[in-house]
C-alpha cells in the first residue's frame, strides 16, 4: 500500500512489489493473482483506514470540531513523508481517471464513503445543537469533501503545513467553528 501510495499504480513495478513484500513471484500470484488485484486490496485498506479515522474523530466529538480532528489526524499528526504522499484515493482518481475506469470508480466510491462520514458527522453536530446552520448536512459534506480533496493535492505539491493549517482554519471558520 505504501509503495503504491508513494509512486502510483503505473510507476510501481512487480519487482518493486516483490522486494517490498519480501515474497517470490509464485507466492505473489497465489495470493493476489496480479498487480491490479493487489492495488484493489491496498486502495480498499487505505480507504477503510481513512474512514475509520473520520469515524473515530466524530465519535469523540459531537461538534463540528470533529472535522478539524480528522484533518489534524490525517494532515498534521503524520510524518512529513506521509503527508507528501497525498491521499491514495485522490491520487488514484488523478492518475487513472482516463486509464482504468474500474479503479477510478472504486476510488470515487471510497471517497463517497468518506463524504458520507462527513455528512454523518455534520448531521450529528446539528442534531446535538452544536452546529447552527440553514444548510443541509449533505451540502456541507460536499463542500468539506471538495476542500479535503484539494488539501490532499496541495500536500502532494509540497504546500507547507502552515498554509494547509490556514486552509483548515478557514474551512472550520466557514463551518461556524471558532479558533
Amino acid at each position: 500500500m505504501k509503495l503504491f501510495w508513494r509512486q502510483g499504480y503505473a510507476a510501481t513495478s512487480l519487482s518493486q512489489l516483490l522486494d517490498v513484500m519480501d515474497i517470490g513471484r509464485s507466492s505473489f500470484y497465489a495470493a493476489f493473482t496480479d498487480k491490479r488485484s493487489l492495488y484493489v486490496e491496498a486502495l480498499t485498506l487505505f480507504a477503510d483506514r481513512t474512514r475509520a479515522m473520520l469515524d473515530d474523530a466524530c465519535a469523540a466529538d459531537e461538534s463540528i470540531e470533529a472535522i478539524r480532528r480528522f484533518f489534524y489526524a490525517t494532515l498534521f499528526d503524520v510524518p512529513e513523508a506521509r503527508l507528501r504522499n497525498g491521499c491514495l484515493m485522490v491520487n488514484t482518481l488523478l492518475e487513472l481517471a482516463d486509464v482504468d475506469a474500474d479503479l477510478s470508480d472504486l476510488a470515487a466510491r471510497k471517497l463517497g464513503e468518506v463524504q458520507s462520514g462527513f455528512e454523518a458527522c455534520i448531521a450529528r453536530a446539528v442534531e446535538s445543537g452544536r452546529l447552527d446552520t440553514n444548510r443541509l448536512p449533505r451540502e456541507l459534506a460536499e463542500f468539506v469533501m471538495l476542500v479535503n480533496q484539494g488539501l490532499r493535492v496541495a500536500s502532494r505539491r509540497r504546500t507547507s503545513k502552515r498554509e494547509l493549517k490556514r486552509a483548515v482554519d478557514t474551512v472550520m471558520s466557514l463551518l461556524g467553528a471558532a479558533r
